[in-house]
Order: structure tokens, then C-alpha cells, then sequence
């Protein structure tokens, strides 16, 4: 299927994600010539419940997106758990625990620095989202990120109503084994949105 990301590119201002729009053109203009991609208009942050949280924009935000239509696996794993979890993506919202570009020669685990980096930017993003009842750490770099969130803020998550649930990463090594494996780790994942969705109260589709 392909996708018009110019009409896309014109729907970033509609009310259902301009202020998450608006919080990655302010983390570009922090750092100077960096690019932090914009979140896909699919996604509304009035109504989003669920955060889905991975660690760093993957090569298919090429795209100028992060997007579950994006043409790479970890979109495609994303695309493959909204439809059996019928999840309706506007009950979801996904984002980086470094949300800038990186350069594609550092190592993929990211370092104290770049964590610290996307505290800031991940509170921004809850303050927007407020009906959030559940993050998804993709990866353990996403969980150990959100360990030092909730320690560097000295607050709780779970106090805020918000549970965090740990799931496999979406692509890189989480996935490179056999077959059956990967059916099993997409399968434990599409349990988990559908436990988050329970909690939030969300109709399947």
C-alpha cells in the first residue's frame, strides 16, 4: 500500500496532534541540524491511552515519520499487532526514548547521555497525552529509560495511574531467531496491548 506522506505532512497541524508536532519541531531546534521525526496524524493525542515506547527512530523514518507504515520491520511488527490486538491507532501513540535521529554507525543500545537527553522530552509528551493509563517499553533499553524517568523526576509512573509493561523490541536482535520464536514474542506482545486495552477500557475494533 503506499502512502502520501505530503498529505500526511499537511494533517500535522490538526488538532489531534499539534502539540505533539509542535514538541519535536522545539527538540529540533535544541539541537541544531538534528531531525526528529514527526509522530504519524493517525495517532490523537486527546484520545491516546497507550504509549508505545522504543528506543530510537528505526531507518524507516526516512519517511520524516514515525509511523506504523513506515517500510521497516519494526513498523511492520507494530502494523501486525494493532490488527490482531484491533487496536484503533488513535488509542495509541508511539515514541522515542531518544526521539532524534542517530547516526547508524553508534552502537544500538544507547548511552547515559542520549538517556538523559530524552527525559525532558519524554515528560513533554506525557503532559500532552494525559489520558495516558499505559506505556509499553519496547526493549530494555526502554524499560532501564523509564527506571531512570521515574527516578530522575522522583516520581512514580504507577502513582500517576500509569502501568508499565515490558515487551519484547519491535526489531534488531529481539527478532533475528527462528520462526517460531518470533511468532511467540509477537504473540506475548499482542497479549500485552490487549491487557493495556482491558485497562484503559478500549473497544476492540
Amino acid at each position: 500500500m503506499t502512502i502520501d506522506w505530503d498529505e500526511k505532512k499537511a494533517l500535522l497541524q490538526e488538532p489531534n496532534i499539534a502539540a505533539v508536532t509542535q514538541l519535536c519541531d522545539e527538540l529540533m531546534e535544541k539541537k541544531p541540524g538534528s531531525i526528529v521525526p514527526y509522530i504519524d496524524p493517525v495517532h490523537d493525542e486527546d484520545e491516546c491511552r497507550i504509549v508505545s515506547l522504543q528506543i530510537s527512530p528505526g531507518k524507516g523514518t526516512e519517511s520524516g515519520f514515525i509511523s506504523h507504515y513506515n517500510d521497516d520491520e519494526s513498523a511492520r511488527r507494530a502494523t501486525q499487532i494493532y490488527e490482531l490486538a484491533e487496536l484503533d491507532p488513535r488509542y495509541v501513540m508511539p515514541w522515542n526514548a531518544y526521539p532524534w535521529i542517530r547516526d547508524p554507525e553508534l552502537p544500538s543500545a544507547l548511552n547515559v547521555q542520549e538517556k538523559t537527553d530524552g527525559l525532558r522530552p519524554f515528560r513533554q509528551f506525557l503532559k500532552i497525552n494525559r489520558r495516558v493509563s499505559a506505556i509499553i517499553a519496547h526493549g530494555t533499553d526502554a524499560s532501564t529509560f523509564l527506571a531512570l524517568f521515574e527516578k530522575t523526576y522522583h516520581s512514580s509512573l504507577k502513582n500517576s495511574g500509569i502501568k508499565i509493561y515490558k515487551a519484547s523490541a519491535l526489531g534488531g536482535r529481539a527478532f533475528a531467531v527462528s520462526e517460531a520464536k518470533q511468532e511467540d514474542l509477537l504473540a506475548k506482545s499482542v497479549e500485552i496491548y490487549k491487557d493495556a486495552m482491558q485497562r484503559a477500557g478500549i473497544q476492540h475494533l
